[in-house]
């Protein structure tokens, strides 16, 4: 009977929580190179397609469940920036010099005179409605002061890739690269070096955000996130957990952030970056871009076209009253199964500690890390997304403490 009544209990207090949830699949598969929010509900994001089409921007209206496909006029272009000051005001960068603007939200994008056709532009940002900046290949620096109507180039001092700038005030203004980090103090009349603490053999510092005008955060490849308090003049290189290349930053808040990376991972910190925990989303491939608009609601893009979304800071999904301890620990089959192409899996810890979950393909390769996080008494459930796997059996295990347990599932597509 007390078994039973538990049960009901569990059932009764359960809540639909979620934690990375796909989207969006794009048809054909495409490369998402940015993912931008004005708000809680508009936000836009940019492919490359080769098919001819030139349908290759993206536009949401109601927090990523939908979005419209919109023409930019250019096909086999590799957009990769993303600037929005208005919802209707929106600038992108790209290959070939491209910087485009719209003013009515994405009806028609116009391009802003560079008087380039070969630099690689790949990051934007305006320090209010009439300024800004577009940073790329071969050091590459332009500024305008009037809206985009003209863009001046600006002397960086470096010749090597710029990926990514960020302004604190409108003078002061750091721009991201390989392997160099790049600051001015005078709204981009000069800029000179920061001594970041590059590792050998080289770095790529893919993207760079500030919190406050001391505080800053600098992620690359290897999983390697800096930290400066000061304005850039000192970085302490923090500790992730991982080895993953890194690609987008977002703090929604100076305590929270999240970091997109290889493999499908997501670091969040909810410390100011002196913890970070790896969130194993349903994907396995590039994370390119990321973007919160709360502490917990936040959607990422990735390379193949996906878009994820969370509304819970993408933790894992907790089923039970967090008042109830389970009686024992516990791996229960994955539902439904055989699947296609995704599955639920369930399991219970009796004590907190670090948990890992992990699928292994029938050679004992693993395939995808699920969990792998400190973890509260409770139940749980995680989503597995076999989608660009093959059909067959497939092994999960989870580790929890000195409790060890594996179960079989099947694939069938």
């Amino acid at each position: 009977m007390k078994k039973i009544l538990l049960a009901l209990f569990i059932l009764s207090a359960s809540t639909a929580f979620s934690q990375w949830q796909q989207v969006i699949s794009m048809n054909p598969a495409q490369s998402l190179h940015e993912i931008e929010f004005y708000d809680s509900n508009t936000g836009y994001t940019v492919s490359t397609l080769y098919n001819g089409s030139t349908m290759n921007i993206y536009k949401t209206t109601n927090g990523g469940l939908n979005w419209t496909a919109q023409n930019s006029g250019y096909t086999g272009t590799r957009l990769m920036a993303i600037e929005i000051l208005h919802p209707d005001t929106v600038y992108i960068s790209g290959n070939y010099g491209i910087i485009l603007k719209t003013t009515n939200g994405g009806l028609n994008w116009i391009r802003q005179p560079t008087a380039d056709t070969t630099t690689q532009l790949w990051g934007l940002k305006f320090t209010n409605s009439f300024t800004g900046y577009c940073c790329g290949s071969g050091g590459v620096i332009y500024k305008t002061t009037n809206a985009g109507a003209n863009w001046n180039l600006l002397n960086s001092g470096s010749n090597t890739q710029l990926y990514k700038p960020f302004f604190v005030n409108e003078t002061t203004g750091y721009v991201s690269g390989a392997p160099v980090v790049l600051k001015t103090t005078n709204a981009g009349q000069s800029w000179f070096p920061l001594d970041v603490g590059v590792i050998p053999p080289v770095e790529f510092f893919r993207d760079i955000k500030f919190t406050s005008e001391n505080t800053g955060y600098l992620i690359a490849d290897v999983g390697r996130i800096r930290k400066t308090t000061n304005a850039g003049v000192n970085w302490t290189l923090l500790s992730t957990g991982t080895t993953e290349a890194l690609f987008s930053i977002s703090f929604p808040t100076p305590d929270t952030g999240y970091v997109g990376g290889d493999h499908g991972i997501v670091l969040k910190t909810t410390n100011a970056g002196d913890n970070w925990t790896i969130q194993q989303t349903s994907l396995n491939e590039f994370i390119y871009g990321i973007a919160f608009t709360s502490p917990v609601e936040g959607l990422a893009c990735s390379w193949s076209g996906k878009i994820l979304k969370t509304t819970n800071g993408g933790v894992v999904t907790s089923i039970s009253d967090p008042l109830i301890i389970p009686e024992g620990y516990s791996l229960r089959q994955n539902y439904p199964n055989p699947y296609n192409p995704s599955t639920d899996i369930e399991f219970s810890i009796l004590k907190n500690e670090y948990v890992k979950l992990v699928v292994y393909d029938y050679l004992g390769r693993e395939v995808k890390t699920l969990v792998s996080e400190q973890l509260s008494p409770g139940s749980y459930s995680v989503s597995f997304d076999g989608e660009n796997l093959s059909s067959g059996v497939y092994y999960y295990k989870l580790t929890a403490g000195s409790f060890t347990e594996t179960k079989k599932m099947t694939l069938l597509k």
